[in-house]
């Protein structure tokens, strides 16, 4: 379940567990890949580690560890795209951003993975730029997508853009 599983270079594994085990990791972060797969992979993964209460993050063994294997812990929320329109509605910011104020539930951290965020619509990420810009100590922003081009600069200033590459032709075998 840790980083060591997932298919993105070794120096961005590495990278990741020190940010995380250290407690330094950032308010925000926008994940970038062409492989939507790898890009969820990446950031369930992180998410686990920001809420186990484990020694090494994540530990696979705790119980907030457990329930994010298993999609099913109640501080890490995922919002994607309405399925009709293909768009991130200002909608659903508002509602991200109503909960972000509500204090985590079994966790230190709250983890917020926002899906597919370069079809977020302008109003939508003007909304997500005020709870960048003062968000709760205890609350995390995975921003995904495929292209970060496609945010707005100020949506980009205010967290750190983590580009995941495949792994190399050496990596892999």
């Amino acid at each position: 379940m840790g980083f060591e599983s997932l298919q993105i270079s070794e120096p961005l594994k590495k990278a990741l567990s020190s940010s995380v085990n250290s407690g330094r990791f950032p308010h925000a972060a926008i994940l970038e890949d062409e492989d939507s797969e790898r890009l969820m992979d990446t950031a369930k993964t992180l998410a686990a580690a920001l809420v186990c209460s484990g020694d090494d993050k994540p530990c696979g063994r705790c119980i907030n560890c457990l329930k994010a294997r298993s999609d099913s812990h109640p501080d890490i929320k995922i919002f994607e795209p309405d399925p009709k329109t293909n768009n991130f509605k200002v909608e659903t910011v508002r509602e991200i951003r109503s909960d972000a104020y509500i204090v985590a539930n079994e966790a230190d951290r709250k983890v917020y993975i926002l899906k597919d965020a370069q079809n977020m619509l302008v109003p939508a990420q003007n909304a997500l730029l005020k709870i960048l810009e003062e968000p709760p100590e205890y609350a995390v922003f995975l921003i995904l997508t495929t292209s970060a081009e496609k945010l707005l600069p100020t949506i980009r200033s205010r967290a750190v853009q983590l580009q995941l590459s495949p792994l190399s032709y050496e990596q892999a075998i």
